[in-house]
């Protein structure tokens, strides 16, 4: 189970860094587990979270991008 940890936003940048891939990479892992399962619920959750993270960063690669590359790809 994971585990919460603060991180003070003057912290280490490396470790921020690796902070957010690894949530990027769990909104991905839980859009795709949605379209294999077919869950609209589990779907909706993840594209909520990938635009709630594009709003906080605003700077930084849109999540939501991905998550339509991963979408276009399966109907291709």
């Amino acid at each position: 189970m994971p585990k919460l940890a603060l991180v003070p936003s003057d912290g280490p940048s490396e470790q921020l860094a690796e902070i957010e891939a690894s949530v990027r990479a769990s909104v991905i892992t839980d859009f795709l587990d949605a379209l294999r399962t077919g869950s609209a619920l589990d779907r909706y959750a993840a594209e909520y979270l990938a635009e709630r993270i594009d709003k906080s960063t605003p700077d930084g690669p849109r999540l939501s991008d991905e998550l339509d590359a991963i979408r276009q790809s399966i109907a291709a």
